[in-house]
């Protein structure tokens, strides 16, 4: 590799990494972007959306545009996809409500996400074949350090940046560096791929739509769930209003079932399938997609709602800051024990690695339903650590033994469909616990009576009855299904122990498959 292909592949890195970390940078600047979106705190299962968006959006960019690399070529796939990510930004920098957010962000999603596979596909242009494992490594070394640093990227942004929205620099600055990295892969190219007609066929456009179809169809059944057999018109508790496809819930999950019946009957028929479903055939690679899907629905829990406890308990000001600082020590020792990973599972092995890390996720989160029985932050830092270096454990090995499963030919694609499936776990994940939070919460003070001032009451000793009501009653209340939440993450990487018991005891040898 000459020095103008090393370039390329770092500017190519380096937006991979951006990418990255916007996956995740939402998680501390959350509770400040809801705010001056002027939303409900209670509608989460709306806002839960800004989240979402990105993640679906990222899930189906990654085989869609590696395939289309692959296609029209390295070089225009990455500018396009640039070009997406960096106009989601400016949208989101721009966004005024929450619709324009959520817009925003799936577009960013859709860039940001096809920005991997093609970053990948250049690896496998440029470098010899043996050379391409170590460099492909790297790659998803640089993705999984962006999402686990977002979370600290975006309180370090909002901590400097000025205005009172200062959560907006966090995607103002994407544009910039989007444009470097353009620039840098545009001036130096990377040879493009032969074979440019038919496109349409190769791409295979259906398969990408019934993909989305079903992505969109369930996440929103599964987030509207909360409400499901509520009677209609009924108040939502603390004044948020009532999900404008409550009434759509069983329908969307019926399509979503019809949709992936289809996914599956066209991906196993299409000559150039998104997906490719015969890996399944192996129940070791079967075992961990499965481990990995648990495995995301568990991890998105604390991602997310740290920063929203910690919005409960501190003052607005400070809520980025402090929830960077609680979630540091939980994602630097995922990243820390994800690189060690490979050294530690060939040591201790597949199984007992993936279990010990699965146990240890355990373990962390019935600490932290411990931790916050108080209501003391401090609280949170036993579990966090513990959980981080689960799940930090558990990525490698469930990794490996997919690479390990799949055919030689397979072992990139089946690489990415990891990743892509525990996205898919952390969108559904975080869809299904939302609905029961909502529902959960609905149950304890959806009738409470709505505090009026009295027609004698002064306005100060209203305001010490609603301050009363939040302090004795909304708090706590809320707090109380923050913390069964973790416990639900918690059974989530228990459950996950049932494929992972499937996995070898050791790798194989390496002249295996």
């Amino acid at each position: 590799m000459n020095s103008t292909e090393r370039r390329s592949l770092a500017a190519a890195l380096a937006a991979v990494f951006l990418g990255a970390l916007d996956l995740t940078v939402i998680a501390t600047i959350l509770p400040g972007m809801v705010t001056d979106l002027r939303v409900n705190a209670a509608d989460v299962d709306r806002y839960v959306w800004i989240v979402n968006s990105y993640l679906l959006a990222y899930i189906v960019a990654i085989p869609v545009v590696g395939r289309l690399s692959d296609i029209l070529g390295r070089t225009p796939a990455f500018l396009g996809s640039l070009a997406l990510f960096l106009g989601g930004s400016l949208i989101c920098a721009l966004a005024a409500d929450l619709p324009g957010m959520i817009a925003g962000r799936a577009i960013q999603g859709a860039g940001g996400g096809a920005l991997l596979p093609v970053t990948m596909a250049m690896v496998g242009d440029v470098l010899p074949p043996g050379r391409r494992a170590a460099a492909l490594g790297l790659v998803g070394a640089v993705d999984t350090l962006g999402w686990v640093l977002g979370p600290i990227w975006g309180a370090a942004l909002v901590e400097i940046a000025p205005g009172q929205d200062s959560w907006r620099w966090v995607f103002i600055v994407n544009i910039p560096l989007a444009v470097v990295a353009a620039f840098a892969i545009g001036r130096v190219g990377v040879r493009k791929t032969a074979g440019t007609t038919r496109w349409v066929e190769k791409l295979d456009v259906p398969g990408a739509l019934l993909l989305a179809g079903t992505l969109l169809a369930l996440n929103l059944g599964l987030s509207a769930g909360g409400e499901l057999g509520a009677p209609e018109g009924g108040a939502r508790a603390l004044g948020g209003s009532r999900n404008p496809v409550s009434e759509l819930v069983l329908p969307l999950l019926t399509i979503a079932i019809v949709l992936s019946g289809l996914l599956v009957w066209r991906q196993r028929r299409a000559r150039w399938p998104l997906l490719p479903v015969r890996l399944f055939a192996d129940h070791r690679f079967s075992a961990a997609i499965a481990a990995n899907f648990l495995v995301g629905a568990s991890l998105i829990v604390a991602m997310v709602d740290t920063p929203v406890i910690t919005a409960m308990l501190v003052d607005q000001s400070a809520v980025s800051r402090v929830s960077a600082l609680m979630l540091a020590p939980f994602t630097l020792l995922i990243a820390l024990l994800s690189f060690a990973g490979g050294r530690i599972v060939s040591q201790v092995g597949f199984r007992r690695t993936a279990s010990a890390g699965l146990l240890l996720v355990a373990i962390g989160y019935a600490t932290l339903w411990l931790g916050l029985r108080d209501g003391a932050l401090v609280g949170m830092v036993p579990g966090l650590v513990l959980a981080g270096a689960g799940f930090g454990l558990v990525f490698a090995p469930i990794g490996a033994t997919a690479i390990d499963a799949a055919p030689a030919p397979d072992r990139g694609i089946a690489a990415a469909m990891t990743l892509v499936f525990r996205l898919l776990g952390m969108t559904v994940g975080i869809s299904i616990l939302t609905a029961i939070a909502v529902r959960r919460l609905q149950g304890l003070v959806g009738n409470l009576e709505a505090v009026v001032q009295g027609p004698d009451e002064s306005t100060a000793d209203f305001l010490a009855r609603q301050t009363a009501l939040l302090y004795e009653t909304v708090l706590p209340v809320s707090l109380q299904v923050a913390r069964e939440t973790f416990l639900l993450a918690g059974a989530i990487a228990l459950l996950a122990l049932v494929p992972v018991a499937v996995f070898s005891a050791r790798p194989s040898s390496p002249d295996a498959s």
